[in-house]
């Protein structure tokens, strides 16, 4: 990552940083524990997942429970039918099978609609955190790149760029009629799907004529009440917000029963909803020890307090896989050990700042290390990387 790109991802987090400085939940110690209970007691539950998946279908959703990757994406091509042009929202799972890349290997135009992915699919770049993915770009360097990709001169202005994008995405959501968005939760208890913005543009895609909802085994929640609560956690840790601009909650398509209490669905869009129920190794993962990375909430928190993230921004990743946690999953998934966990300080910042306290340190030492002399290897040989980067970062930012 060009040094620049680590200078707005430092000024990006410190604004994130200070707002969760200001902005504290009075109660937020408690709702953590309240979390911690919940991910624990769902997370690998195959019985309150069959629950959930039940509930769901007597819901009026549509429910396929995929093992891998390539069956999720048959499943959506196959949901998708005829149609060519595609809308989507940000999704981790999405990105996690690839799935963009997949449908327009088929033919299909796929438009992303939140605007950070809607700059990264255009400018074909990698994301630095899981809710604000294009916090290491520039607005100067997002407009350049734009400027070119519309053909028009664009102002160095996150108002306008917004604007700009925002108006391609609208063009593009007009024409669809298939949209597709990931879950923040599945609650067993009413059989419901959740899920948090904060543009709306979900809002948008889940009213076409059929929503096809695409999220992992992972997300399944007792209740609403404790998917709310993790949406709180979530907000406030990924953004210093207490709580979203929007909360979706689906427990079916449209209905009426104005007319005798008698109930006619398919009122208003969507008339189906979808869901994708990815597994892909976290059943295996959840009972080989390493259950930990799958209670993640994915808000991000750990990436704005890691040095060695501050310092390589998403050089320290692997696709859409950020940071320690990303670079520990990709690697367990894969039965493969990524060199860039080398990276890892294990200083236990990322623990300290995460609302569930995972230990992905361990986790790393696990993956990495085969004894203590191979701990201390890797201890040595991390920090020396990042005194290193740390010393350019200096140098190049001094001299600038």
């Amino acid at each position: 990552m060009h040094y620049e790109e680590v200078i707005a991802l430092r000024k990006a987090f410190n604004s994130v940083k200070e707002r969760q400085s200001l902005n504290p939940p009075s109660d937020f110690e408690e709702r953590k524990k309240r979390l911690k209970s919940s991910r624990e007691l769902c997370v690998g539950n195959e019985i309150l997942l069959s629950k959930a998946i039940d509930n769901l279908r007597r819901n009026g959703i549509k429910v396929y429970p995929v093992r891998e990757k390539q069956e999720a994406v048959d499943v959506i091509l196959d949901e998708a039918g005829h149609e060519k042009h595609i809308v989507k929202s940000k999704s981790n799972v999405t990105k996690e099978i690839e799935l963009t890349r997949a449908l327009e290997r088929k033919g299909l135009t796929v438009i992303e609609t939140d605007i950070g992915d809607r700059i990264l699919q255009i400018l074909n770049a990698r994301p630095s955190h899981p809710t604000g993915p294009v916090t290491h770009l520039s607005a100067r360097e997002i407009a350049k790149k734009l400027s070119t990709y519309y053909n028009k001169p664009i102002k160095e202005s996150p108002e306008e760029i917004v604007q700009i994008v925002r108006e391609d995405v609208i063009s593009n959501l007009n024409d669809a009629r298939v949209g597709i968005t990931g879950a923040n939760a599945i609650t067993v208890e009413e059989g419901s799907i959740m899920m948090t913005h904060n543009e709306g543009n979900i809002y948008e895609v889940m009213r076409k004529e059929k929503h096809i909802v695409v999220t992992s085994i992972d997300k399944i929640y007792p209740d609403i009440e404790a998917a709310m609560n993790m949406i709180k956690i979530l907000s406030f840790s990924a953004t210093g917000s207490i709580v979203p601009s929007f909360v979706e909650v689906i427990s079916g398509v449209s209905k009426t029963a104005d007319v005798e209490k008698k109930f006619i669905k398919g009122i208003h869009n969507p008339s189906e909803i979808v869901l994708v129920l990815l597994d892909n190794r976290r059943t295996e993962l959840a009972g080989n020890g390493f259950k930990d990375l799958l209670l993640c909430i994915g808000c991000g928190n750990c990436l704005l307090h890691c040095p060695m993230y501050n310092t390589i921004g998403n050089e320290f990743a692997r696709d859409n896989y950020l940071g320690g946690k990303g670079l520990a999953y990709y690697s367990l998934y894969n039965n493969e050990k990524d060199e860039r966990l080398e990276f890892c300080l294990t200083c236990g910042r990322c623990k300290e700042n995460c609302p569930l306290g995972l230990d992905i340190p361990a986790i790393i030492k696990r993956i990495r290390s085969k004894g203590i002399s191979s701990d201390i290897y890797y201890f040595l040989k991390s920090h020396m990387i990042w005194a290193y980067y740390q010393m350019l970062l200096r140098l190049k930012t001094a001299n600038k």
